[in-house]
């Protein structure tokens, strides 16, 4: 063998080794999830429809936000976005199954189009207080209407919320069953909602969250049926007459996240991440029901009438919105409306 020869062949002996090694050292550190992982950075994008001043922004720009920066210790970036500056709630759960956003702040209801047995939590009156609501959503309920989510390529991290839902309109006070007739609402992209309004007697209209101010003010619609604090952090009460404490449903609102974004998180982040969920939506509950009582009031001294629903009347709507429970029984599964059923019973206090 020439020398020639003999010399390009322990070039390319050590080139294979050279290379060879390399792919090694790059591999090795990470195969156990360990330097790899610890020195990737991810931006955890939230999308919300809610202001920046409402309980929810102000939890998720105060504690959210900065307590998973601090623990993950700069390796998640959190983004959020307001104001329905990334779409409506719906737009925004459809983002997560996309893979274009990471995660969500959005009405319990909009997961009914994605998953139909949440609509089981906006059934009228299957929470009869907010106490038994946290406790069913925080327990065996909640992970019952929870656990399919993730083939939708979304998973829910923490049950916060909008609070229970009262009505407010221009035609006139709703201190009686037959004044809902003929009142349009506009109502959330739910069947639930629609069928529930349908039922007591009133005209249900589905507009996105964002467009519900201008049609209230124009006349598209005559009035709403959000909380308190929605109502007034978004001015809502500006443009109606009344506003009728009546509690007829109640909204959560989950953290949700994108399952395919999810799955590209080192464990130890995603524990910091579902902790400080859980912690933000104790925290709203909390700052909700302080809202509420300051808010009702300052509702009431702009103008706007405000009354509550006698317990009697409450009654008479209950009753108005039982086919609605019969209804739906075909589609969110005996199962399902059984352990609705249960709910006040088994959670209330």
């Amino acid at each position: 063998m020439s020398l020639k020869k003999s010399i390009c062949i322990l070039l390319v002996l050590s080139l294979i080794f050279l290379f060879g090694g390399c792919a090694q050292k790059d591999v090795a550190p990470g195969a156990d999830g360990g330097t790899a992982d610890a020195a990737r950075t991810f931006v955890m994008k939230i999308g919300t429809t809610v202001t920046d001043d409402s309980p929810g922004g102000l939890i998720l720009s105060n504690y959210f936000k900065p307590e998973i920066e601090k623990l993950s210790g700069g390796r998640v970036t959190v983004e959020i976005y307001n104001n329905s500056v990334l779409g409506g709630d719906r737009q925004l759960v459809e983002s997560l199954q996309l893979g274009t956003l990471e995660s969500c702040w959005s009405p319990l209801s909009v997961l009914s189009n994605f998953d139909a047995k949440f609509g089981a939590s906006d059934l009228p009156f299957v929470y009869k207080n907010p106490e038994t609501a946290y406790a069913a959503l925080d327990g065996d309920w909640g992970a019952l209407l929870a656990k399919d989510l993730p083939n939708q390529g979304i998973r829910l991290l923490a049950y916060g919320e909008n609070s229970f839902r009262n009505l407010s309109n221009n035609v006139r006070p709703i201190e009686k069953l037959e004044d809902m007739k003929g009142i349009k609402f506009r109502v959330m992209e739910s069947p639930i909602y629609i069928a529930t309004f349908t039922a007591l007697g009133a005209n249900p209209t589905p507009i996105p969250f964002a467009e519900l101010y201008t049609a209230l003010q124009n006349g598209t619609v005559d009035g709403q049926d959000n909380g308190t604090v929605l109502t007034y952090t978004n001015k809502l009460y500006e443009v109606q007459k009344y506003y009728t404490i009546s509690g007829q449903q109640y909204s959560a609102s989950p953290i949700l996240v994108s399952e395919n974004w999810w799955g590209g998180v080192p464990e130890d982040l995603q524990k910091i991440i579902a902790d400080a969920a859980l912690e933000a939506c104790r925290r709203n509950r909390e700052d909700n029901k302080k809202a509420e009582t300051e808010y009702i009031k300052l509702i009431e001294a702009s103008g706007t009438k405000v009354n509550v629903l006698s317990d009697a009347e409450k009654e008479r709507f209950r009753e108005a919105c039982l086919p609605v429970w019969d209804n739906f029984v075909g589609e969110f599964g005996e199962d399902v409306i059984a352990a609705a059923h249960e709910i006040n019973d088994k959670y209330g206090s």
